[in-house]
Protein backbone atom coordinates (compact mmCIF):
# COMPACT_ATOMS: atom_id res chain seq x y z
CA UNK A 1 0.00 0.00 0.00
CA UNK A 2 2.74 2.42 0.51
CA UNK A 3 4.43 1.52 -2.51
CA UNK A 4 1.03 2.06 -4.41
CA UNK A 5 0.88 5.72 -2.58
CA UNK A 6 4.10 6.55 -3.13
CA UNK A 7 3.83 6.15 -7.06
CA UNK A 8 0.32 7.79 -7.23
CA UNK A 9 2.24 10.64 -5.35
CA UNK A 10 4.84 10.84 -8.09
CA UNK A 11 2.39 10.75 -11.06
CA UNK A 12 0.71 13.66 -9.31
CA UNK A 13 3.87 15.02 -8.68
CA UNK A 14 4.67 14.43 -12.36
CA UNK A 15 1.49 16.18 -13.25
CA UNK A 16 2.21 19.35 -11.79
CA UNK A 17 5.44 19.63 -13.03
CA UNK A 18 4.32 19.23 -16.24
CA UNK A 19 1.77 22.21 -15.97
CA UNK A 20 3.83 24.23 -14.58
CA UNK A 21 6.36 23.70 -17.29
CA UNK A 22 4.31 24.36 -20.12
CA UNK A 23 2.63 26.79 -17.99
CA UNK A 24 6.11 28.47 -17.91
CA UNK A 25 6.89 27.97 -21.51
CA UNK A 26 3.48 29.63 -22.90
CA UNK A 27 4.44 32.87 -20.25
CA UNK A 28 7.66 33.20 -22.02
CA UNK A 29 5.72 33.29 -25.37
CA UNK A 30 3.10 35.54 -24.24
CA UNK A 31 5.98 38.12 -23.52
CA UNK A 32 7.91 37.74 -27.29
CA UNK A 33 4.78 38.94 -27.94
CA UNK A 34 1.99 36.68 -28.95
CA UNK A 35 -1.55 35.87 -27.37
CA UNK A 36 -4.30 33.88 -25.85
CA UNK A 37 -7.37 34.88 -27.53
CA UNK A 38 -10.07 33.76 -30.64
CA UNK A 39 -11.47 36.86 -31.77
CA UNK A 40 -10.14 40.25 -32.87
CA UNK A 41 -12.80 43.22 -33.88
CA UNK A 42 -10.33 45.23 -35.21
CA UNK A 43 -10.91 46.77 -38.71
CA UNK A 44 -8.93 47.30 -41.59
CA UNK A 45 -8.49 50.27 -43.69
CA UNK A 46 -9.40 49.76 -47.35
CA UNK A 47 -7.38 46.24 -48.85
CA UNK A 48 -8.18 45.46 -52.12
CA UNK A 49 -8.90 41.57 -52.94
CA UNK A 50 -6.57 39.78 -54.33
CA UNK A 51 -4.16 36.92 -53.56
CA UNK A 52 -1.15 37.66 -51.16
CA UNK A 53 2.13 35.19 -51.41
CA UNK A 54 3.02 33.24 -48.06
CA UNK A 55 6.21 31.73 -47.29
CA UNK A 56 7.23 28.70 -45.39
CA UNK A 57 8.61 30.06 -41.73
CA UNK A 58 10.33 27.29 -39.38
CA UNK A 59 10.25 28.33 -35.57
CA UNK A 60 8.56 29.95 -32.65
CA UNK A 61 5.35 29.71 -34.20
CA UNK A 62 2.93 32.51 -32.97
CA UNK A 63 -0.08 30.92 -30.33
CA UNK A 64 -3.31 31.78 -29.42
CA UNK A 65 -5.01 30.29 -26.59
CA UNK A 66 -6.97 30.89 -23.78
CA UNK A 67 -4.70 29.10 -20.87
CA UNK A 68 -1.99 26.52 -21.02
CA UNK A 69 -4.54 23.65 -20.30
CA UNK A 70 -5.92 24.75 -24.17
CA UNK A 71 -2.14 24.60 -25.33
CA UNK A 72 -1.82 20.94 -23.95
CA UNK A 73 -4.79 19.66 -25.51
CA UNK A 74 -4.18 21.41 -28.65
CA UNK A 75 -1.04 19.46 -29.15
CA UNK A 76 -1.26 16.19 -30.85
CA UNK A 77 -1.26 12.74 -28.67
CA UNK A 78 0.61 9.73 -29.47
CA UNK A 79 -0.14 7.04 -27.82
CA UNK A 80 2.97 4.77 -27.18
CA UNK A 81 2.41 0.72 -26.87
CA UNK A 82 5.29 -1.87 -26.31
CA UNK A 83 6.08 -3.96 -29.46
CA UNK A 84 4.82 -3.86 -32.72
CA UNK A 85 7.45 -2.84 -34.57
CA UNK A 86 7.18 -5.69 -36.98
CA UNK A 87 4.90 -3.01 -38.77
CA UNK A 88 7.67 -1.49 -40.38
CA UNK A 89 10.35 -1.90 -42.69
CA UNK A 90 14.33 -1.85 -42.52
CA UNK A 91 13.95 -1.77 -38.65
CA UNK A 92 16.38 0.12 -36.93
CA UNK A 93 18.97 -1.74 -34.20
CA UNK A 94 17.33 -1.90 -31.27
CA UNK A 95 18.12 -2.64 -28.23
CA UNK A 96 15.03 -3.45 -26.55
CA UNK A 97 13.11 -6.69 -27.87
CA UNK A 98 10.24 -4.13 -27.14
CA UNK A 99 10.56 -0.81 -27.50
CA UNK A 100 7.80 1.79 -27.23
CA UNK A 101 5.91 2.52 -30.30
CA UNK A 102 3.43 4.74 -32.08
CA UNK A 103 2.53 6.86 -35.19
CA UNK A 104 2.28 10.76 -35.80
CA UNK A 105 -0.40 11.29 -38.33
CA UNK A 106 -0.16 14.92 -40.57
CA UNK A 107 -1.34 16.02 -43.09
CA UNK A 108 -5.12 15.85 -45.62
CA UNK A 109 -4.56 12.17 -46.48
CA UNK A 110 -3.83 11.38 -42.70
CA UNK A 111 -0.13 10.22 -43.78
CA UNK A 112 1.63 8.32 -40.74
CA UNK A 113 4.78 8.71 -39.65
CA UNK A 114 6.11 5.53 -37.49
CA UNK A 115 7.75 6.52 -34.51
CA UNK A 116 9.70 3.80 -32.19
CA UNK A 117 11.63 5.10 -29.09
CA UNK A 118 14.17 2.31 -27.84
CA UNK A 119 15.82 2.30 -24.23
CA UNK A 120 18.86 1.08 -23.62
CA UNK A 121 19.91 1.91 -19.99
CA UNK A 122 19.54 6.17 -19.18
CA UNK A 123 19.59 7.06 -23.27
CA UNK A 124 16.59 6.69 -24.75
CA UNK A 125 16.58 6.59 -28.83
CA UNK A 126 13.73 8.40 -30.55
CA UNK A 127 13.98 6.88 -34.25
CA UNK A 128 10.99 8.47 -36.54
CA UNK A 129 9.82 7.20 -40.47
CA UNK A 130 10.86 11.04 -41.16
CA UNK A 131 9.39 10.71 -45.38
CA UNK A 132 5.91 8.26 -44.01
CA UNK A 133 7.28 5.25 -46.75
CA UNK A 134 6.58 2.83 -43.73
CA UNK A 135 10.47 1.96 -43.48
CA UNK A 136 13.55 3.36 -41.26
CA UNK A 137 15.65 3.01 -44.00
CA UNK A 138 18.33 5.22 -43.66
CA UNK A 139 16.80 6.88 -40.65
CA UNK A 140 19.01 8.16 -37.39
CA UNK A 141 18.48 8.18 -34.08
CA UNK A 142 17.13 11.03 -32.43
CA UNK A 143 18.20 11.55 -28.17
CA UNK A 144 15.53 11.96 -26.05
CA UNK A 145 16.77 13.95 -23.27
CA UNK A 146 15.51 13.68 -19.34
CA UNK A 147 13.69 16.68 -18.02
CA UNK A 148 11.84 14.90 -15.49
CA UNK A 149 12.08 11.31 -13.76
CA UNK A 150 10.33 9.84 -10.64
CA UNK A 151 10.35 5.95 -10.14
CA UNK A 152 10.45 4.70 -13.68
CA UNK A 153 8.45 7.22 -15.01
CA UNK A 154 10.61 9.76 -17.22
CA UNK A 155 9.52 13.55 -18.76
CA UNK A 156 11.68 13.35 -22.20
CA UNK A 157 12.53 16.36 -25.28
CA UNK A 158 13.95 15.86 -28.61
CA UNK A 159 15.92 18.92 -28.03
CA UNK A 160 16.06 19.70 -31.56
CA UNK A 161 13.46 19.98 -34.22
CA UNK A 162 12.89 17.51 -36.46
CA UNK A 163 11.63 17.49 -40.17
CA UNK A 164 8.68 15.51 -41.87
CA UNK A 165 7.73 15.21 -45.48
CA UNK A 166 4.36 15.19 -45.74
CA UNK A 167 2.15 14.37 -48.95
CA UNK A 168 -1.00 16.57 -49.43
CA UNK A 169 -3.57 15.56 -51.87
CA UNK A 170 -3.45 18.44 -54.29
CA UNK A 171 0.33 17.52 -55.28
CA UNK A 172 1.23 14.28 -54.13
CA UNK A 173 4.15 13.77 -56.07
CA UNK A 174 5.67 16.64 -54.15
CA UNK A 175 5.71 16.09 -50.49
CA UNK A 176 6.12 19.12 -47.97
CA UNK A 177 8.53 19.55 -45.17
CA UNK A 178 6.66 19.91 -41.92
CA UNK A 179 9.29 20.41 -39.03
CA UNK A 180 7.93 19.12 -35.28
CA UNK A 181 9.17 19.35 -31.74
CA UNK A 182 8.34 16.21 -29.71
CA UNK A 183 8.17 15.17 -25.97
CA UNK A 184 6.63 13.12 -23.48
CA UNK A 185 6.09 10.47 -20.86
CA UNK A 186 8.48 7.02 -20.99
CA UNK A 187 7.64 4.73 -18.37
CA UNK A 188 6.81 1.24 -17.79
CA UNK A 189 3.76 -0.14 -17.41
CA UNK A 190 2.54 -2.13 -14.62
CA UNK A 191 -0.66 -2.85 -12.40
CA UNK A 192 0.95 0.27 -9.82
CA UNK A 193 1.05 2.92 -12.90
CA UNK A 194 -2.22 4.37 -14.26
CA UNK A 195 -0.54 6.44 -17.14
CA UNK A 196 0.08 5.16 -20.47
CA UNK A 197 3.09 6.32 -21.94
CA UNK A 198 3.17 9.00 -25.11
CA UNK A 199 4.34 11.56 -27.07
CA UNK A 200 3.10 15.28 -27.65
CA UNK A 201 3.87 16.74 -31.15
CA UNK A 202 3.92 20.57 -31.76
CA UNK A 203 4.12 21.88 -35.36
CA UNK A 204 6.28 24.25 -35.92
CA UNK A 205 5.81 25.22 -39.40
CA UNK A 206 3.61 28.28 -40.47
CA UNK A 207 3.66 30.74 -42.95
CA UNK A 208 4.16 34.38 -43.59
CA UNK A 209 2.88 37.24 -45.45
CA UNK A 210 1.85 40.88 -46.39
CA UNK A 211 -1.07 42.22 -47.15
CA UNK A 212 -1.16 45.72 -48.11
CA UNK A 213 -4.06 48.06 -46.30
CA UNK A 214 -4.01 51.73 -47.55
CA UNK A 215 -1.03 51.14 -49.57
CA UNK A 216 0.66 49.81 -46.63
CA UNK A 217 1.74 46.25 -45.95
CA UNK A 218 0.50 44.87 -42.67
CA UNK A 219 1.88 41.41 -41.93
CA UNK A 220 -0.11 38.30 -41.48
CA UNK A 221 0.55 34.49 -40.18
CA UNK A 222 -1.51 31.31 -40.77
CA UNK A 223 -0.94 29.04 -37.94
CA UNK A 224 -1.80 25.30 -37.73
CA UNK A 225 -3.38 25.36 -34.12
CA UNK A 226 -4.13 21.94 -34.29
CA UNK A 227 -0.95 20.28 -35.25
CA UNK A 228 -2.13 18.03 -37.55
CA UNK A 229 -0.53 19.14 -41.05
CA UNK A 230 -3.54 20.52 -42.17
CA UNK A 231 -3.64 24.20 -42.40
CA UNK A 232 -6.98 24.78 -43.39
CA UNK A 233 -8.93 23.59 -40.31
CA UNK A 234 -12.19 25.40 -38.63
CA UNK A 235 -10.23 25.60 -35.60
CA UNK A 236 -7.16 26.91 -37.36
CA UNK A 237 -5.90 30.63 -37.11
CA UNK A 238 -4.93 33.68 -39.40
CA UNK A 239 -3.26 36.72 -37.52
CA UNK A 240 -2.71 40.49 -38.53
CA UNK A 241 -0.44 42.97 -37.65
CA UNK A 242 -3.16 45.39 -36.67
CA UNK A 243 -0.75 47.83 -34.76
CA UNK A 244 2.57 47.52 -37.41
CA UNK A 245 4.37 46.50 -34.19
CA UNK A 246 6.05 43.19 -36.00
CA UNK A 247 4.14 41.32 -33.21
CA UNK A 248 1.73 38.86 -33.25
CA UNK A 249 -0.80 40.02 -30.00
CA UNK A 250 -3.72 38.96 -28.52
CA UNK A 251 -6.29 40.64 -30.54
CA UNK A 252 -4.73 39.78 -33.63
CA UNK A 253 -5.83 36.44 -34.34
CA UNK A 254 -9.09 35.11 -35.81
CA UNK A 255 -10.25 31.36 -36.25
CA UNK A 256 -10.73 30.16 -39.67
CA UNK A 257 -13.81 28.51 -39.21
CA UNK A 258 -15.17 28.06 -42.68
CA UNK A 259 -13.31 31.17 -43.79
CA UNK A 260 -14.50 34.09 -42.61
CA UNK A 261 -15.56 38.03 -43.66
CA UNK A 262 -12.95 40.77 -42.99
CA UNK A 263 -14.62 44.27 -42.46
CA UNK A 264 -12.34 47.10 -43.78
CA UNK A 265 -13.07 50.22 -46.12
CA UNK A 266 -13.31 48.39 -49.32
CA UNK A 267 -16.51 46.47 -47.68
CA UNK A 268 -16.65 42.91 -46.46
CA UNK A 269 -14.73 40.13 -48.14
CA UNK A 270 -13.96 36.74 -47.56
CA UNK A 271 -10.41 35.44 -46.58
CA UNK A 272 -9.51 32.25 -47.05
CA UNK A 273 -6.12 29.46 -47.42
CA UNK A 274 -5.79 25.75 -48.54
CA UNK A 275 -4.67 23.30 -46.44
CA UNK A 276 -0.73 23.90 -46.76
CA UNK A 277 -1.07 27.64 -47.93
CA UNK A 278 1.10 29.26 -50.32
CA UNK A 279 -1.19 32.17 -50.57
CA UNK A 280 -3.92 34.06 -48.95
CA UNK A 281 -7.15 34.63 -50.88
CA UNK A 282 -8.78 37.88 -50.03
CA UNK A 283 -12.54 38.41 -51.52
CA UNK A 284 -13.85 36.12 -54.62
CA UNK A 285 -14.71 32.21 -54.06
CA UNK A 286 -12.20 30.46 -52.19
CA UNK A 287 -11.22 27.19 -53.10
Amino acid sequence: MFLARLINEEVILLKRQLYWKWALILSLVLNMGVAFTTYSKEKLGEILPGEYALKVVNNHRPVAFKNSKAYWKSLQHVELKLGGQEAFLELPDLKQKKPYVGKIILGDQKQEFGVIVDVNGFEKRLYIDQNGDGSFAGETWHPLLNQWQGLQIYWVEEPEPIKLMVNYQFDQSNPRCIEIITGGIINKPGPLYNEKPYLKVEVRTWFLGKIRVDGFPKLVAVVDRNNNGSYNDKVDQLFIDFNDNGYFEEREVIRRKKGFIIKSRHGRQRVDWTVYPDKLIIGGKPR
